[in-house]
């Protein structure tokens, strides 16, 4: 069951009272207001994205069947003494889904979303607090997704070094206790561009690693995922250098449907052409298109 927006704030609320009392600051260094933290800590979830709007491969896609399988019948495993695979471990180029797909999990599964953008916690010091709160919230009852996004900001290989180090390794050492003693409804997602960089022992922690890499199938299809129901597709054109050439993340062929959307509004239609799909993407990566001269003459 997720938990409105009303509820989360009303934790959040709890869990600044009880810091108060002890005497140390809120979520981050300074004074926030309730508000301000709630802001800081909640990413709305876009119910809109559906999970088969996501373009996974095909390894990826049994890998969530598992996942969601074992989440929705976590209590049926837990009488026989087994836990769900509740933590897992995102990685790859940046723009190929890995917060898409967590967003849509939540939709899917009825969970809240607790966003923490690690790199900035940490640049505003005092993160392992920040977590220590974020899970208390998670573990007050219903069910929670914590996302940690650029997750490697702070689980870095211990042996290196560096001069924010001891405050990385409070923070690492404080995620560690917080992933071992998280109740099993909890899901707990992190994200990382750069996987090399991850501590191994933080690595270990995972029971679900996925690699997500550049869309390998064609742009049509994966424009057509992004498109939302009001607009049609029109097959006019094929572009096969364009095919081959392109090189662009999901979070960029994204925009470009958006863009090709909003052209359609504006133009009074709700018609897109494949063939400006393809003229958008040579543009946006300078090639040299077989559709130029078709369509600028």
């Amino acid at each position: 069951m997720s938990v409105n927006r009303e509820e989360i704030k009303e934790i959040v609320r709890e869990v600044l009272k009880e810091e108060r009392e002890k005497g140390t600051v809120g979520l981050q260094t300074g004074e926030l207001t309730n508000e301000e933290i709630y802001n800081e800590l909640i990413m709305p979830v876009d119910t809109n994205i559906k999970l088969s709007s996501v373009i996974l491969s095909d390894i990826n896609k049994e890998r969530i069947r598992d996942f969601v399988l074992e989440m929705k019948n976590y209590q049926k495993l837990a009488r026989f003494g087994l836990k769900p695979m509740n933590r897992l471990l995102f990685y790859g180029d940046s723009g190929c889904g890995k917060t898409f797909l967590g967003k849509a999990l939540c939709n899917h599964l009825g969970y809240t979303m607790l966003y923490v953008d690690i790199a900035r916690a940490l640049s505003q010091g005092n993160v392992a607090m920040n977590l220590t709160n974020v899970f208390k919230i998670a573990n007050s009852g219903g069910n929670y997704m914590v996302f940690l996004d650029e997750c490697d900001s702070i689980a870095w290989n211990r042996d290196a070094k560096d001069s924010e180090s001891g405050n990385v390794r409070r923070a690492t050492n404080s995620l560690f206790q917080l992933m071992d003693q998280m109740a099993p409804n909890i899901i707990v997602i992190c994200a990382t561009n750069m996987l090399h960089r991850l501590d191994p022992a933080f690595a270990r922690r995972f029971n679900m690693k996925m690699e997500f890499r550049r869309p390998e199938t064609n742009v049509k299809e994966i424009v057509q995922k992004f498109l939302r129901p009001e607009f049609t597709l029109i097959f006019d054109k094929e572009d096969p250098i364009t095919e081959r050439r392109t090189k662009m993340s999901y979070y960029e062929l994204q925009d470009v449907a958006e863009r090709m959307m909003k052209k359609a509004v504006l133009n009074n239609s709700t018609r897109i052409k494949m063939s400006d799909i393809y003229l958008d993407i040579a543009r946006q990566m300078n090639i040299k298109t077989s559709l130029r001269v078709d369509l600028d003459g």
